[in-house]
C-alpha cells in the first residue's frame, strides 16, 4: 500500500513580521519619503522624522527592500539598527519582506558595521583580526584596577574631597566610572586632556577618573602586546577608528578594495553618537545614499553618548560652523499619521499641532493662531511625588491600553512644542487615553 502523501502547514506570518504590503501599502507621507529615498542621488541624504507609530521603520524596511528589488546586491545595502535586539527583530522583517535568502548581513548596528570595517582592514593588511572588548570584560577590568587600589597596590589614587576610599568597591561607582571614560573615549580624549579638563572645570572626579583612564589603557595595551594577538578595541571608539580607517584606506592599501554601501539606512538616528554621524560622513563622501529616520522626542540612549540634536544638524550644509559634524545638507520629510495609536490619539495631535513651526520663517507682520486645543492631566503616584518637566519623556499608549495618569501632556492653556518641533520643525505628537474620554 503506497503511503499516503505528506503535507506541510505552515504557520502565518508572526505579527512583528508583518509588512507595509501585507497591512494595504504606505500611506501618502510614507509614499512620498520612499519616492524621495529612491529619487537620492550619489552622496545626497534624506531625513525622515516622524513620531513613535508613524511608520519609520516600516519606512526604513521597504527603502531597503526596493532597492534589494531593483538589483542592489545585499552587501550594497547597510541598514543600521541602535541595539542588538532591534538589529536583530528589523532583520528578521527585512528578510521576510526581501523574501529570498539573503548572502550578507544588511542589519547590524553602527559598532558591528565598523568592527567588520576594521577586520576587512587587518586582513588585507596580513595583521591578526582585532578584538571587541565586551561591556562585562570593561566592568571586570575596571573592577580589578579599583580592588587593586583599595588594597594599596600601585600608584595612590588622589581623591576628591569628601570621596571615601570605600565607594571605589562599589558596582554604581564602577558603572559610572565606566561610562565617563567611554564618552571620553568616544570624544578621542587622552587621560591627560581628561584631567586638564578637570582642572579647568573644577571637577576634581574627573582628575580621579584621568589616572584611572591612563590605567586602563596601559592594561590593554599590554593584552594586545603578543604578536599572535590583534588590537583591542573598545565598543566607544570603534566607530571613530572605523572612520579613520576608510578615510585613510586608499593611502594605507592602495589597489584594495575598500568596503562600499551604496545605500546606508538608518532607523532611529536619535540614538547616533558623534562618532556614528562621522562615520556617515565619510561613507556619504564616497558616494553612499543616506536615509536618516528618527524622532529626537524619543531619544533614551543620551546617557551614552546619544545626541538627538544630529537629526537638526543633518539639513545644514557641510563647512558651515568649526567642528560641525553630520551635516548631510539633506532633505527633510515629515510623517504625520500615527498608525500604533487609536483615532484619539491622531485627533489630539492634530489638533494641538502649532499652526506653524517655532522654527520657520514667518511673514512680517504675520501672527500665530493659538490653538483652540487644551490638554488636561490627571495626578499620579509618579507626578506627586517629583516634578515634571518638558524634557521629560512623554508616555506613550498602545492599542487596548490606557494612560490614565497623563491623558495628554502639554501645558495648560496652550500645545507643548516637542523638541521635535522645537529642533527641525516637525509637529509634535500628543496622546490621547485610548479607552475612555478624559476627564
Amino acid at each position: 500500500m503506497p503511503p499516503a502523501p505528506a503535507a506541510s502547514l505552515l504557520p502565518p506570518a508572526p505579527p512583528e513580521l508583518r509588512t507595509a504590503a501585507s497591512d494595504g501599502g504606505l500611506d501618502p507621507a510614507q509614499t512620498a519619503a520612499l519616492e524621495a529615498a529612491v529619487g537620492l542621488g550619489s552622496g545626497e541624504a534624506l531625513v525622515v522624522l516622524g513620531a513613535p507609530g508613524t511608520g519609520k521603520t516600516t519606512l526604513a524596511v521597504e527603502v531597503a527592500a526596493l532597492a534589494l528589488a531593483r538589483g542592489l546586491a545585499p552587501h550594497e545595502v547597510l541598514v543600521l539598527a541602535p541595539s542588538r535586539r532591534a538589529a536583530g527583530s528589523l532583520r528578521d522583517v527585512l528578510t521576510y519582506r526581501a523574501a529570498r535568502t539573503l548572502s550578507a548581513p544588511l542589519v547590524r548596528t553602527a559598532a558591528s558595521a565598523a568592527f567588520a570595517v576594521l577586520c576587512s582592514r587587518a586582513e588585507a593588511l596580513g595583521d591578526p583580526l582585532p578584538t571587541l572588548v565586551s561591556g562585562p570584560e570593561q566592568d571586570l577590568l575596571l573592577s580589578e584596577l579599583l580592588a587593586g587600589h583599595v588594597a594599596g597596590v600601585g600608584v595612590p589614587l588622589r581623591l576628591p574631597p569628601g570621596l571615601p576610599e570605600d565607594v571605589l568597591g562599589l558596582r554604581g561607582f564602577r558603572q559610572e566610572l565606566r561610562d565617563l571614560l567611554m564618552r571620553a573615549a568616544e570624544h578621542d580624549l587622552l587621560p591627560s586632556e581628561l584631567a586638564a579638563l578637570g582642572r579647568l572645570h573644577d571637577r576634581p572626579e574627573w582628575e580621579l577618573a584621568a589616572q584611572l583612564y591612563d590605567e586602563y589603557l596601559a592594561v590593554t595595551a599590554l593584552g594586545a602586546g603578543t604578536p599572535d594577538r590583534g588590537a583591542r578595541v573598545d565598543p566607544a571608539v570603534v566607530v571613530a577608528e572605523a572612520a579613520d580607517a576608510l578615510r585613510t584606506w586608499d593611502a594605507d592599501l592602495p589597489g584594495v578594495p575598500r568596503p562600499r554601501w551604496r545605500l546606508v539606512v538608518v532607523d532611529d538616528y536619535q540614538e547616533a553618537t558623534a562618532a556614528t554621524a562621522a562615520l556617515l560622513e565619510v561613507l556619504r563622501d564616497d558616494g553612499s545614499r543616506l536615509v536618516l529616520l528618527g524622532d529626537p522626542d524619543v531619544a533614551v540612549q543620551t546617557f551614552r553618548g546619544a545626541s538627538p540634536a544630529l537629526l537638526g544638524q543633518a539639513g545644514a550644509r557641510p563647512g558651515r560652523g568649526s567642528g560641525q559634524v553630520g551635516a548631510f545638507d539633506a532633505r527633510t520629510v515629515h510623517l504625520g499619521t500615527t498608525w500604533r495609536h487609536p483615532g484619539a490619539c491622531a485627533t489630539w495631535s492634530r489638533a494641538s499641532r502649532p499652526r506653524s513651526p517655532p522654527s520657520a520663517p514667518r511673514r512680517t507682520g504675520a501672527r500665530r493662531r493659538p490653538s483652540r486645543s487644551t490638554a488636561r492631566t490627571r495626578p499620579s503616584r509618579s507626578s506627586t511625588s517629583r516634578p515634571s518637566s518638558p524634557g521629560r519623556r512623554r508616555p506613550r499608549t498602545s492599542r487596548g491600553s490606557c494612560a490614565r495618569s497623563t491623558c495628554c501632556t502639554a501645558p495648560r492653556g496652550r500645545a507643548w512644542p516637542s523638541s521635535r518641533a522645537r529642533a527641525v520643525s516637525s509637529p509634535p505628537c500628543v496622546v490621547a487615553c485610548s479607552r475612555r474620554r478624559c476627564p
